[in-house]
């Protein structure tokens, strides 16, 4: 067996790291910055907190905080120009997983020329990003530790990929103190994306020693805190998540994400759902798909969710592992199926045929039928068929 792991992005974690990202940003040599956040972050006391830091530091600041959901091309384009305009040398990106996208995006940009649409695909530039500090508000997408930016193409409804060894952050900030004006509401479904990111990296098929110890005590310390920090706003606890977080993209950075994410990606495209409601009502029906190639696996991968398996037989300990996932589900508040205006049931078989080339695939292929297969790294090939039967069971079928 041959490994190649990459992360380079320093990890600073625990309370009080906030009031740091002014010499972090400043220590990269940077002297310029775009900060980089949306409309509702920019109000709250950190975001000031954050701004305040970068000026002590001597830093000065122009300031992107018209980040919506998803990022968008028209928003990087723009800033990368102003970027090479204004002579900015390093971006901050405060938020959850669009505006740090947003802000990779722009700054692979305005390194790079040109626009986003033309560096769509892994490697695809070749000078380094600018420079980038993240300090995620959620926990939830990891991207502060991803080379890779995830942006929608609004005219041709699809997710496009851009990004990395090149685009790598060049430090991550995780402060639980952001976490504390979350709404409950607002924190269910980045934590259900985080859990989801550690249970494909685990089951992928480029999955290593490395990166299944990250995602497996990710998803066991996920499984352990999400109720308390969701529910409880216990601090110990949201520390915990926003850290197992950004393990579970170490993880799935290096072993890649798998069905959930390729299935997810037509329904996000054509219909808008939003991406945790995608990948987090897929992921118990692709993990006990995959988790049945790789048995013993799926074993360790119910006991970290918080299943019982002694007695039970690898078949039956898979099962008990989705049923612990679905039972983390109901108490943090996360919905088991999709309704009907999510999916509608008779564009199953669509969404199957239109989820074949997954996150990675260069190109969708010219003949697709029932036989053909998903592109994901993951432990067991899946069918368009299969995936057709896996939305109908997210329907409750």
């Amino acid at each position: 067996m041959s490994l190649t792991y990459f992360m380079p992005t320093r990890v600073v974690w625990g309370p009080g790291s906030l009031d740091g990202v002014g010499p972090a940003t400043h220590g990269l040599g940077c002297r310029n910055v775009l900060v980089v956040t949306d409309p509702v972050i920019g109000k709250q006391a950190f975001f000031a907190r954050v701004l305040d830091s970068l000026r002590a530091a001597g830093l000065e600041t122009a300031l992107f905080d018209a980040c919506g959901i998803d990022a968008r091309l028209a928003h990087i384009d723009e800033q990368a120009a102003r970027c090479r305009a204004e002579r900015i040398d390093g971006i901050v990106c405060v938020g959850g997983g669009s505006v740090m996208c947003t802000g990779k995006g722009v700054a692979i940009v305005a390194a790079n020329g040109t626009t986003l649409r033309d560096h769509l695909g892994a490697g695809n530039f070749d000078r380094p990003a600018l420079p980038m500090v993240m300090v995620p508000t959620t926990a939830g997408s990891g991207s502060e530790v991803s080379q890779f930016t995830i942006v929608k193409d609004e005219e041709r409804h699809l997710k496009l990929l851009a990004g990395g060894p090149l685009s790598f952050p060049a430090v991550a900030v995780l402060d639980p103190a952001v976490l504390a004006t979350l709404p409950r509401s607002a924190a269910v479904l980045p934590a259900v994306d985080a859990l989801t990111h550690a249970i494909e990296a685990y089951l992928s098929d480029l999955a290593s020693p490395l990166t299944d110890a990250l995602a497996l005590e990710s998803a066991r310390l996920q499984a352990a805190s999400m109720r308390a920090s969701i529910l409880d706003g216990d601090e110990a606890a949201r520390a915990d998540n926003l850290l197992a977080s950004a393990m579970s993209n170490i993880a799935c950075g290096n072993a890649r994400l798998s069905h959930a994410h390729a299935l997810s990606l037509p329904l996000e495209g054509h219909l808008d759902l939003a991406h945790p409601l995608g990948v987090g009502t897929l992921v118990p029906w692709t993990m006990a798909h995959n988790a049945a190639a790789v048995p013993a696996k799926g074993r360790r991968l119910a006991e970290a969710l918080g299943a019982d398996v002694a007695g039970l037989t690898d078949a039956q300990a898979i099962e008990a592992g989705v049923a612990a996932l679905f039972r983390l589900y109901d108490d943090i508040g996360f919905a088991r199926h999709l309704t009907p205006d999510h999916l509608p049931p008779e564009r199953c078989a669509e969404m199957a045929r239109l989820a074949v080339p997954g996150l990675y695939a260069p190109q969708t292929p010219p003949h697709i039928d029932e036989d053909t297969h998903i592109v994901a790294p993951a432990a067991r090939p899946m069918t368009v068929a299969q995936a057709t039967r896996i939305y109908e069971r997210c329907l409750g079928r």
